[in-house]
């Protein structure tokens, strides 16, 4: 049953622009999306420009992710569901990470 329940769970996001002055909550995020889909909306929410290739960066690790990592290994274990996870938006630094 538990299983059952962290699969039903909504995830909250708090996404960070470049310098930390801003940041919009994304709310209703299924576990299952992608950072492809986060940057997506967290781009229109905070008015990035689209003209920058935009990476994504975990807060607590600093880990920089790939657009296909899933939501859902940023919260692996059931303690963390139901929090908000934080990201920080930051220009693409030729890496190919994001593409």
């Amino acid at each position: 049953m538990p299983a059952q329940l962290a699969r039903d769970t909504f995830q909250t996001v708090e996404v960070f622009d470049p310098y930390r002055q801003r940041s919009v909550l994304l709310e209703g995020l299924k576990p299952s999306a992608t950072m492809a889909e986060i940057k997506s909306r967290a781009m229109s929410e905070l008015t990035l420009s689209g003209d920058v290739g935009w990476s994504v960066r975990h807060h607590a690790s600093g880990r920089l992710l790939q657009d296909s990592d899933r939501l859902d290994s940023l919260t692996g274990d059931e303690s963390q569901i139901g929090t908000a996870v934080g990201l920080v938006m930051q220009p693409d630094a030729g890496l190919g990470f994001g593409r």
